[in-house]
Parts: structure tokens; sequence; C-alpha cells
């Protein structure tokens, strides 16, 4: 029995998307010259439209964030714009007036994909692990050292809005209860959580000084290192007794958790925004039974589609195709483009998404 894939002809993905249409928006702008004149008048319109699609989005978060980076790429918001009036005065001052034509449909979507986005990145899935797979490292077992990382989770939590998994409740609800200390046992936890990252927390002897603490971050889904920062510190007042002075080790460091504590939230931030802004979310896209004037045909139309940054050949067979790819679009927005291309070439396919891989078939009406 084959297994069920949805569907959607082209019929039906033209049903469910709202039509837009460019609005002509009259407006002035002043400028030191013509040029600068004409680039005010041209963010100003694209501004006005702008708050309507933020006002119709009531997902919308970090609207600062969301405005500065559609604003930053004005022009490619504004079809065709036409000169009214212009004057200048005697300082040199240019006043324009301009009527503009704002694609409205690609404003719209470009504000959801990235208040989509932001709204990820100001509330990533985290969750915090104590680590002391090192020989030096300070045993991460005890409940003094879960007060640690409970400080680590209120930190990203409350200064910088972060979905903090309860660690505790995390280990109950597995089907592995115990209070694992290395990488590869919490990371496994952290997928099963479906947490997007995962920070750990360690303290270890040092060589400069006594004792070193260390924060790194790690992205659950590649287990790629993001960001690491460290601190040194030395014991105020301490005891030769070992269980005392573990204890009295990590209240210690306690003290100066804050700073990598923010430090490591901030990177974190910075490489979700690059990765949105700048290198687009990485996707593994992959299509089989399809034939070679297809295959040939996708690599070239898939770079043409709303939010592609670029791809990479990962695999080509006479019917088979796999790319990186990297896009600004979400899962599912991408996957309507995809399935919107194969649809404008009346080609049957199935498809599956899972995270971030797209896989593609090809549906023989032969074989129904």
């Amino acid at each position: 029995m084959k297994r069920p894939f949805l569907l959607l002809p082209t019929a039906a993905l033209l049903t469910l998307l709202p039509l837009y249409s460019t609005q002509a928006i009259e407006v002035s702008a002043q400028g030191s010259n013509q040029r600068q004149a004409l680039n005010n008048a041209l963010r100003q319109a694209v501004e006005m439209s702008l708050g309507t699609s933020i006002e119709n989005n009531t997902l919308v978060e970090n609207f600062q964030v969301v405005r500065q980076q559609i604003l930053s790429h004005t022009k490619g918001f504004v079809r065709s714009y036409k000169v009214l009036h212009k004057t200048v005065d005697p300082s040199g001052m240019v006043d324009i007036t301009i009527d503009a034509e704002v694609d409205e449909k690609s404003l719209e979507d470009s504000t959801e994909a990235l208040s989509t986005l932001m709204k990820m990145a100001a509330h990533p899935r985290v969750l915090v692990a104590g680590l002391d797979e090192d020989f030096d490292s300070i045993s991460s077992l005890s409940d003094d050292f879960r007060l640690l990382t409970e400080s680590v989770e209120s930190t990203l939590r409350e200064d910088f809005r972060f979905e903090t998994l309860d660690f505790e409740a995390t280990r109950q609800a597995g089907r592995d209860h115990y209070r694992h200390t290395d990488r590869k046992n919490n990371l496994k936890r952290a997928r099963r959580a479906k947490a997007n990252f995962i920070i750990f927390v360690e303290i270890l002897k040092g060589r400069n000084a006594p004792y070193v603490l260390r924060l790194e971050s790690l992205d659950v889904a590649s287990n790629r290192s993001l960001a690491r920062e460290e601190i040194n510190f030395d014991m105020a007042n301490w005891t030769r007794d070992e269980k005392n002075n573990r204890a009295a080790i990590i209240n210690e460091a306690k003290d100066h958790i804050y700073g990598p504590s923010a430090q490591v939230a901030a990177a974190l931030i910075k490489n979700i925004k690059k990765e949105v802004y700048e290198e687009g979310q990485r996707y593994e896209i992959h299509f089989s039974k399809f034939d070679a004037k297809t295959i040939k045909y996708l690599e070239t139309d898939l770079a043409n589609l709303s939010g592609y940054v670029r791809h990479k050949l990962a695999g080509q067979k006479k019917n088979a195709l796999t790319l990186s790819y990297w896009s600004l679009l979400k899962p599912s927005t991408l996957n309507t483009e995809i399935s919107s291309l194969l649809s404008s070439q009346d080609i049957p396919f199935e498809f599956r998404i899972k995270g971030r891989n797209l896989t593609y078939q090809f549906d023989d009406p032969m074989f129904e």
C-alpha cells in the first residue's frame, strides 16, 4: 500500500493564496540631491505599505528589526515609479513628488517570512545541561550544580526571552531518567524534547587560575558549536574537605555566571539573524523518479524561487536530484513554492516534509 502524501494541484494552491495587486502611492520627500530625494521617497512609499502589512499580521514580533530589514531593501519592493514634481531651492535642496507602485504581495510575503523567523530568533527553544566529560571537570550531578544551570536558564528566559526547557521535567518525560553528564546523551534528550539549541555548562580546574567556568551553545539539528564563552575565577575562601569544597566552587561560579550566559545568548541570536538575513536556512531537497528533462528544469528554476539564497548540487542521477538549498523561507512556505513550480508544469508528485528535509517523488498515474 502506498504511503499517503498530500498533493495540492495548482488550482488548490491558488485558492489558498490571497490575491494582491500593486498600489500606486503618491509621496513627497527631500534630499541634498535628486538621487537622495528619490531614495527617500521610495523608502517612504514602502514604509507606508509596510505599516498596513504589519497591522494585518498579528504574529509580528520585533517590529523594528523586521522594519529595518525590509527598508534596507526598499528598491526590491517598488515595481515602478513616476516623478510627478521636482523643485530645487537656492541651497540646492531637492523636493520631489513621485507616484510609486509598491508590490504588495512581495512585501506581505517578506514581512510574514521575516517576522516568523524573527519570532524564532527571539524565542529559541533551549535546553541547558551540565557537562563534565573532561578529566578535570567538577561533577555536574549534584543539586548544587543544578542551581548553577538554573541560573543560566533564568538569564536566558528573563533577559533574552528564550523558551527554556525545564531540565528535570524533560528528563522525567524521557525513557531514560538518568542525569547524563556527556554531550551525546544530552543531545539525544534535546532532540526528543524538540529543542533548537542546547547550552552546556561546565566547571574545570584551570591552568592560569584555579577554575574555569565554560558555556557552549550547539545547534541540536547539526551538532554544530555556535558559541563558547569562558571565564576564570579564584576561590575567595575554600576548604580542603572534598564535599564542601565542591559546593563552594559551584557557589563561587554562580557569582560569575551572568556574564558568559549573556554573551552566549547574544552570540546565539547574532548567529540566527545571520542565518535568516544573510545566509538563509539550509535545506536538503530530494527529487526522485522524475525524468531527466524535469530534473534539469528543476535545478535551473529552483534558483528563481522567492527567498532563494544559493544552492549546491549534492547528488544527481538520471531520474533523481539532491540539493543543499539555502532559503530565507520557512519550510511550509518553501514547500508551497516548490509545489507551485511542479504543478505549473502539470507534473504529478507526492511530497514529505521532515524538519528541513523536503522530499518530492514523481507520482506515476500508470500505477494508481
